[in-house]
């Protein structure tokens, strides 16, 4: 048995000295008379990689793939708007783009809410229309709709023709976002009256609200010009909806984008939106679920909103529901006739996967009983685990769905299987509130790691509370627990702050059958807690216990590190004459001149603190 240790564990300082290897000379051939070329020029200076980031290299960092790097250099060097306006305003551009492009709406906001005091009216509108904008991306159209209300209306600063234009599109959008059509017809009519000559993106908006309202001919009849990939995509979905494309082709067409890796991920999340519908044409349900999936398991974090091409999980939800209910329909089966649908079920687990999903899914809502319910709810979500994108789509459809209000409405044999997936993102707080009340482990899990990883998960969610009560519940059993397994749950404990509630659990542990030496690493433990409590005293005790306890003499590195420790304890708690001794008896056994140099540092630092107390004592 062993018992882990950390990495600080050798606090006695060793200083390391790296010399540049010495280069061999130069070897020329002998009786040969070489015309060597020069150099080509560099194409480029090199770069200062003493200097602060530019905002060029800022940028360049996002676009290799680093935008959260990027904003840490915005926060740290942005310049202050009072001594650097147009340059405050430069890296604030840069900023919202960044926050674009890491969908972080929220953050976007938040900006505009807190503009510097005497930005400019025309920057100030910029930025709070990326907010209106923000709020649409997150399906809010009447928080969207406050902003460019005032706006519009702002007696002060009233908006010029151009910028009224992109503020009327975006109420267009909120109107769409909110589900309030009519609202919407009115504001293209009006539109239309005050702008008859203008492109750009209203025609897509146009296109989308007739798409909403199913009139699909007057959405091909406002594209006709329009070209890029918003139009195509809206095209495809028209000319499905008025038959002007064969379903069946349309479906191909659709595949083919959704598949291409090369084309932009919210592209190929509509092209699945249009599979998907033209499957329910061809009546084809494998087909449109296979295609919603595909679609939702593009989207590993927040789900597209949009109104048009958006894929949801309650989409997933009703297309496994209306299959499992056809497949009931032509079997024959009976709904309540649980074993029937099992059995049903069963059968095509491995053929046929999506069938078995379809009828657990309508076993899983339509059951009696809350038991049979959650078995139906456990055999779908580990037959979805299996298929592609599984892990994604299991949390789109259990945490995503508004079938289940809160993680505790989720069937626990569920969340079982949800804390494992969202452990490995990792989410801890969700992990936290997935397990609440999941006291038991699940079926062929170790119980004693089952609650250790439950009090961990807790204590790292914040909950430290419910993960000492665990860790309690857990010693209190009598079960034995090996120390390896349960340290690191403790060295949380520690981190967070929690020292206090940490000591017991170390001390129970001297109850299993230790060596000595993980006897020590006990001790030194301890002594790690009771400095976090400022305890000074008992922390050198501690530390002391844990260099004695093999030999009284003993000056291994373990040793040492204890004694080292112990000193600094002792010096605080105001020991000075004890703590010089350590050092000296340190001195005496080191012959590195660098640790040498650093204990008589740390004596001169005793003799001064010895001034204040004459006697060596607090």
């Amino acid at each position: 048995m062993r018992i882990l240790s950390r990495s600080y564990l050798i606090v006695f300082p060793l200083m390391l000295l790296m010399a540049m290897p010495m280069h061999a000379a130069q070897k020329h051939p002998k009786h040969k008379t070489a015309i060597s070329k020069p150099a080509p020029p560099p194409a480029q200076p090199p770069p200062n990689l003493s200097a602060t980031p530019t905002l060029q290299d800022i940028s360049g960092f996002a676009s290799a793939g680093a935008p959260n790097l990027a904003l840490q250099f915005i926060d740290r060097d942005q310049p202050e708007f009072a001594q650097d306006a147009v340059g405050w305003m430069a890296w604030e551009r840069e900023r919202i783009y960044l926050y674009q492009s890491t969908r972080d709406w929220q953050a976007i906001i938040a900006r505009a809410q807190h503009p510097p005091t005497g930005i400019g009216k025309d920057f100030n509108q910029w930025e709070e229309m990326q907010a209106a904008a923000a709020w649409l991306q997150l399906g809010k159209g009447h928080e969207a709709r406050e902003i460019v209300r005032k706006l519009i209306w702002n007696p002060q600063s009233p908006p010029d023709d151009q910028s009224l234009s992109q503020l009327r599109q975006l109420v267009l959008r909120s109107y769409l976002a909110g589900q309030r059509l009519d609202d919407a017809q009115t504001a293209v009519i009006r539109y239309r009256q005050d702008y008859p000559q203008d492109a750009g993106d209203w025609p897509l908006l146009e296109a989308r609200l007739f798409l909403r309202t199913r009139q699909p001919q007057a959405a091909l009849d406002v594209l006709q010009a329009s070209k890029g990939t918003d139009a195509d995509m809206l095209r495809l979905l028209a000319e499905l909806r008025i038959s002007q494309i064969p379903p069946d082709k349309v479906m191909k067409k659709a595949v083919s984008i959704g598949l291409n890796i090369k084309l932009p991920l919210e592209q190929r999340i509509h092209a699945w939106f249009i599979a998907a519908e033209a499957a329910v044409s061809l009546d084809k349900p494998v087909a449109r679920i296979q295609a919603l999936q595909n679609g939702l398991g593009l989207q590993p974090g927040m789900l597209d909103q949009d109104p048009v091409f958006a894929v949801t999980p309650e989409m997933l939800w009703h297309a496994y529901l209306d299959y499992g209910e056809n497949l009931g329909n032509q079997l024959q089966l009976v709904v309540g006739d649980n074993q029937a649908w099992y059995l049903a079920a069963s059968n095509r687990y491995d053929s046929s996967p999506v069938a078995a999903c379809a009828l657990f899914s309508v076993v899983a809502f339509n059951a009696l009983g809350a038991q049979q319910q959650g078995v139906a709810h456990w055999q779908f979500a580990s037959l979805i685990q299996k298929q592609k994108y599984g892990s994604v789509l299991l949390r789109h459809l259990y945490l995503d769905s508004t079938r289940f209000k809160t993680p505790g409405d989720i069937p626990p044999d569920v969340r079982y299987i949800l804390v494992n997936d969202v452990l490995a993102i990792p989410d801890i707080p969700l992990a936290s509130k997935l397990m609440e009340g999941l006291d038991q482990p699940p079926p062929d899990t170790d119980p004693v790691a089952w609650q250790l990883q439950r009090a961990r998960v807790f204590i790292l969610g914040g909950k430290a509370d419910a993960g000492i009560r665990v860790l309690s519940t857990l010693f209190a059993s009598g079960t034995p627990v090996e120390p390896d397994d349960v340290l690191p749950v403790l060295f949380d404990l520690q981190t967070i702050g929690r020292n206090r509630e940490a000591i017991p659990f170390f001390e129970a542990l001297f109850q299993a059958n230790l060596t000595s030496d993980q006897q020590r690493q006990l001790l030194f433990w301890i002594a790690d807690s009771y400095k976090g409590m400022g305890d000074y005293p008992q922390s050198a005790e501690m530390y002391l216990r844990s260099a004695i306890l093999v030999d009284p003499y003993a000056m291994d590195q373990w040793a040492k590190s204890a004694h080292y420790l112990a000193a600094q304890m002792l010096a605080k708690a105001g020991y000075i004459e004890d703590a010089r001794n350590l050092y000296q008896g340190l001195l005496n056994a080191t012959k590195d001149p660098s640790q040498q140099a650093l204990l008589r540092h740390d004596m001169q630092q005793l003799m001064l603190a010895n001034q204040a107390r004459p006697n060596g004592k607090p």
